[in-house]
């Protein structure tokens, strides 16, 4: 349980860490300043402590000195822009991401949001060649057994009744894009990694329902970091795919038995510079459909 005081000759009773805490209802309001009830339910969020406008929360796990005052943003146009910005990129230099590079682009992934602040997104990062590139061969194939099972019609009913129509319908039409990926394998290409320097795999513990959710911000936020260091990355879905139907993957990327590989990205440097943002297809928005 956190150590939580309210120092009272600094609290105006404006309310706002009652508000911003609704759903550990941790803080009350009394007749002379907010009140610590219920500090056994926090949930560690901080919200509290960055909210309050007179620093009269004090927190044993975010003391004021450790969280700095937030700096003027980008404006709306300037981070618009930065979105538009960001490439999957798939053709990388020839050269070396230094660790230390590598160590700040993770650490930035800890302020993406995760579900009930759990914060359990670790990752793993490997940047040796010839691992990575036998890495590249397994996933080959694996997706390379399984066009060659998908093609067999008899087996269809089987893998309706284990994976469901749906799935394999989609499957079966991928297909043709898992034999192509053996093709250019063996023409010395890698078509699951683009000879990236460095992997990046988001793991969270095999309990966690949302750690799909929590993995995919992570990853975002290194992704966006990645770009303003003159870096590319990009989300290598095919690992994913090859991962339901080969669990030794596990083993080569060393990880551990508790946890559970959410996302694989890419990362290095660009061979090529993009000078322009695209267009992309605008969004349907529905306001409160179905109602009468």
């Amino acid at each position: 349980m956190p150590d939580i005081e309210i120092h009272e000759d600094r609290c105006t009773r404006c309310g706002a860490c009652v508000a911003v805490c609704a759903s550990s209802q941790v803080f009350e309001l009394n007749e002379r300043s907010a009140e610590v009830v219920r500090p056994e339910d926090c949930w560690l969020c901080g919200h509290c402590v960055a909210v309050c406008p007179t620093d009269a929360v004090d927190h044993a796990r975010f003391p004021v000195g450790a969280c700095p005052p937030t700096d003027p943003l980008p404006s709306y146009e300037e981070l618009v822009m930065a979105l538009r910005e960001r490439r999957s990129i798939r053709v990388y230099r020839e050269k070396r991401v230094p660790r230390e590079t590598v160590r700040e682009l993770v650490d930035v992934s800890r302020w993406a949001p995760s579900a009930s602040n759990a914060q359990d997104i670790d990752w793993i990062a490997l940047d040796d060649p010839a691992r990575i590139a036998r890495l590249s061969a397994e996933v080959v194939e694996t997706l390379g057994r399984l066009a060659r099972l998908l093609q067999i019609r008899l087996a269809r009913p089987l893998l309706y009744l284990a994976l469901g129509r749906e799935r394999v319908d989609e499957a079966v039409e991928s297909a043709e894009d898992f034999d192509r990926l053996a093709e250019q394998h063996e023409r010395g290409e890698d078509p699951i990694f683009y000879h990236a320097p460095v992997l990046l795999i988001a793991h969270a513990p095999k309990a966690s329902y949302f750690g799909r959710d929590d993995a995919v911000y992570a990853a975002y936020n290194v992704m966006l970091a990645a770009e303003r260091r003159g870096l590319g990355t990009c989300h290598i879905g095919f690992f994913n795919v090859a991962l339901e139907r080969n669990r030794a993957l596990r083993t080569a990327v060393g990880l551990p038995p508790d946890r559970k590989i959410e996302v694989v990205m890419t990362l290095g440097y660009p061979r090529f510079q993009y000078r322009r943002a695209l267009p992309r297809r605008r969004r349907k928005l529905a306001w409160n459909p179905g109602q009468d």
